[in-house]
């Protein structure tokens, strides 16, 4: 029973962003010949300033299908939407519950440790699907294209895409102990993502430290492999955080 309402309370949150997230994923995927019309087209790119850069840039991902989709989904699209709706998974709970909710809630014969359990797992799992499906939506759309998108490098970048998630519901899901209501949460967790963006800057660009960078799968796709250190480092994170929000409400004398 704990599964189940684990599960329906974010429900709704959860399928409108598995709605979401493939057809924007699929649009992606159909929208590349345009894109590489486009790009013959387009005249040279300037050379100088941040703006020519990234221009130039994404010209040269373009030349090939593998890039396109890396660049517009992993690194754009997928890993935007993908954290936010992680977030908005993650909040909510306990505390920002009715009075009435909240005490049938704490009736029901079970730990408050598995009933937080439950949910940080359901969400967990709720975040992998919305990380994976979508993105296997692009290896079978592709055909219609005339191309193709490896199914193994499909699963890597799902996967990476799901360790940098984890750690926005993760702080999603902690700041929901700490706040009654849903959106002081949902903000905080959401500036895990400029933060991110911010240190990357000041180092130069992603780093092997780089969370962003282990999201978007970026050293898998400059062949360096899958970056294992911070898909540790990920996990141990989130666990942290969650163990944390879990002991919280343990402690809490309601």
């Amino acid at each position: 029973m704990i599964w189940q309402n684990a599960f329906l309370d974010t429900r709704w949150r959860f399928l409108v962003g598995l709605v979401l997230l493939t057809v924007s994923a699929m649009f992606v995927a159909l929208g590349y010949p345009t894109v590489v019309e486009v790009a013959k087209a387009a005249p040279a790119a300037p050379a100088g300033g941040p703006l020519g850069r990234e221009i130039a840039e994404a010209l040269e991902l373009s030349r090939t299908y593998d890039g396109y989709v890396w660049s517009q989904w992993f690194r754009q699209n997928g890993a935007q939407l993908g954290s936010f709706f992680a977030v908005i998974i993650g909040t909510g709970g306990l505390l920002s519950q009715s009075s009435a909710a909240r005490l049938f809630t704490l009736s029901l014969p079970v730990s408050r440790e598995r009933l937080l359990g439950a949910r940080a797992t359901a969400g967990l799992v709720q975040v992998l699907v919305l990380s994976v499906v979508p993105a296997l939506t692009i290896t079978l759309v592709s055909p219609l294209v005339g191309q193709q998108f490896s199914l193994l490098d499909t699963l890597v970048y799902g996967l990476c895409l799901f360790a940098g998630c984890a750690v926005f519901f993760s702080v999603a899901f902690l700041l929901s102990t700490m706040f009654a209501n849903v959106w002081a949460p949902a903000v905080l967790a959401l500036c895990v993502g400029p933060v991110a963006g911010g240190a990357d800057r000041i180092t130069g660009g992603p780093t092997a430290f780089s969370l962003l960078g282990m999201m978007h799968g970026e050293p898998y796709f400059r062949g360096a492999g899958l970056p294992w250190l911070m898909l540790a480092v990920s996990a141990a994170v989130s666990a942290a955080l969650i163990y944390s929000g879990v002991r919280l409400i343990a402690r809490r004398d309601f």
